[in-house]
């Protein structure tokens, strides 16, 4: 364990040259973890990610011992790094877990903004993470993105601003560098970058005034960390860049981002492991053509072993292919950033300390507002329902075949809510039934859903669309066909029929307009259960649309 008073400066001058490599490398590689392990006494590893711990602990015990094992080993500062987009919980196992950044986006509340940066940076220190890849500051301009959609705020650049300010504020109050992402923005694609290489063929000009505005305003305003994105942006890459993806364009990353923004934070890459980078250029020069560009830390493929990216970066620079003073540069600003945040010493953990911090009630409180305030009621003819005990209800709810398993590449799992959504509902209603359908429903889905309405036992029957952004997923950010249609049935069946939507409100732009409508922006379980408090009158909603859906509800509409 490393107890020095030494500066960032003091740091870069006793360092190897392997060392300054590895501190430019967050390793992520979990089936090499021994491999990890016993190489961080060498000090040729820098920054740790979450997805190498992920199979390694059960509970906050275990991921503290972990930590405080990696620290122990290290004798250089090391930065541990995770995504927590909706808290550390959906990455780490522990801690509170936050509805979307679309349901922030939905309270219109810069404070709420603020406490939910600051908590959700206070519970990652807690256990040691330094650096949190969010908050997610694309404008999701285009409503068939399918790997951003409820992962933005909004679709406003207004709003982004003043919301992404105050939670980079949080964040940095509670000791957290944070990585706006994805820059130069990855709102407006149809393609998911895990996949294949997106392309945004907007004038500069355009951009400058949609996709780069909250970059350029919270870099003024004092954000320290950045996100690279896989896409291409040939209006603003620089001549024989045509083809390079921005995270692998000097122009982009050094000429617009360091020398015309002024940015003096870090750059981080968004991961090699993407097929949009990782299939076209390999893993080595992938690597080596990242740092050339400009990026500081690079997430290292998880799927391969780390010496491969450690010696592509260390023969470059042998070689000449890499200029030993970017190198500097890069380190210098790494420890000067650990350094600013409390993060040069690999102070152990307080395995008492992360557990009042993880368990606090307030956190809890604070997820709990953020839902109830973001839920939008878009139609109401019949509603709030009237809890009575002679009422019978029917939930009709959606599960995926990735239920149970952890998203690739993004370190969430992703948990099914059907017996969630049964236990909330009967709060209010103790005679509820419940019919469970594929997210692709089949024949025998629809006769069960079809038949259950046609019994004519029960008063109430609401739908439960979750609508889940998963990495590597075809059809990710919506549901399949086969839902819309069943909806219609089920519409024409009980005209009274109640839409529940558990993610993303762009679904709506592909059904008729139902009499009863209600949106959560995410499958959280306080979002869950403030959805089933409006739809039961026990709270009056407060949400808006923080995305303009179609001409019937436009940015802004919530009854």
């Amino acid at each position: 364990m490393v107890q020095s008073v030494k500066s960032a400066e003091q740091w870069l001058q006793g360092m190897t040259l392997e060392q300054k490599i590895g501190q430019m490398i967050c390793v992520r590689a979990f089936p090499f973890e021994e491999k990890v392990r016993s190489t961080l006494a060498s000090g040729t590893i820098g920054a740790v990610g979450s997805v190498l711990l992920l199979p390694k602990f059960e509970d906050v015990g275990g991921l503290v011992s972990l930590v405080n094992d990696y620290l122990d080993r290290s004798p250089v500062p090391l930065l541990f790094f995770s995504d927590a987009e909706r808290g550390v919980y959906h990455n780490l196992k522990v801690g509170t877990s936050f509805p979307s950044m679309m349901a922030l986006g939905a309270t219109f509340s810069s404070e709420l903004a603020y406490r939910m940066g600051w908590v959700i940076a206070k519970e990652a220190r807690s256990v040691g993470f330094g650096m949190i890849c969010n908050p997610v500051l694309d404008v999701n301009s285009n409503p068939d993105n399918p790997i951003i959609s409820t992962r933005a705020m909004s679709d406003s650049t207004d709003l982004i601003i003043e919301l992404g300010a105050a939670y980079i504020e949080g964040m940095q109050e509670a000791g957290v560098i944070p990585n706006g992402k994805h820059f130069p923005g990855h709102g407006d694609t149809r393609t998911d970058s895990h996949i294949a290489m997106p392309i945004v063929e907007h004038s500069r000009e355009y951009l400058m005034e949609v996709e780069l505005k909250p970059f350029r305003e919270l870099i003024r305003r004092g954000m320290t960390g950045i996100m690279t994105a896989h896409i291409l942006y040939p209006a603003l890459a620089g001549e024989g860049e045509e083809q390079l993806p921005a995270t692998l364009s000097r122009t982009i990353m050094t000429g617009l981002l360091r020398e015309q923004f002024g940015f003096d934070g870090l750059i981080v890459s968004d991961s090699l492991t993407m097929k949009s980078i990782k299939d076209q250029y390999g893993i080595e020069k992938a690597a080596v053509m990242a740092v050339q560009a400009g990026n500081d830390i690079i997430l290292q493929d998880y799927q391969s072993d780390p010496e491969l990216t450690f010696r592509a970066l260390l023969d470059a620079v042998r070689t000449g292919e890499l200029s030993l003073d970017q190198i500097d540069d890069s380190v210098r600003r790494i420890l000067q950033m650990k350094e600013r945040f409390g993060l040069l010493s690999n102070a152990r953990l307080s395995l008492e300390e992360a557990k009042e911090i993880l368990q606090a009630a307030e956190h809890v409180e604070l997820a709990k507002e953020i839902a109830g305030r973001s839920i939008t009621v878009l139609e109401k003819q019949h509603l709030p329902l009237r809890p009575s005990v002679q009422a019978k209800t029917l939930l009709i709810a959606t599960r995926s075949i990735e239920e149970g398993k952890e998203a690739e590449d993004m370190g969430t799992r992703i948990t099914g809510k059907s017996a969630y959504f049964l236990h909330s509902c009967s709060r209010y209603s103790t005679d509820t039934d419940i019919v469970v359908v594929n997210e692709n429903p089949t024949e025998q889905d629809r006769q069960r859903v079809l038949k259950a309405l046609t019994s004519g036992s029960y008063e109430h029957v609401m739908y439960g669309a979750f609508v889940r952004v998963i990495s590597y997923k075809e059809g990710s950010g919506t549901i399949p066909g086969g839902q819309f249609e069943l909806i219609r049935q089920m519409k024409e069946l009980h005209p009274e029929l109640i839409l529940l939507i558990f993610g993303s409100p762009y679904i709506l732009r592909q059904m008729e307009r139902l009499s009863n409508c209600i949106c959560a922006y995410s499958d959280c379980d306080y979002s869950i259960d403030a959805a089933l408090d409006v739809v039961f009158g026990a709270r009056q909603a407060e949400g808006r649309l923080p995305v303009s859906v179609n001409e019937a509800y436009p940015f802004g509409h919530g009854l």
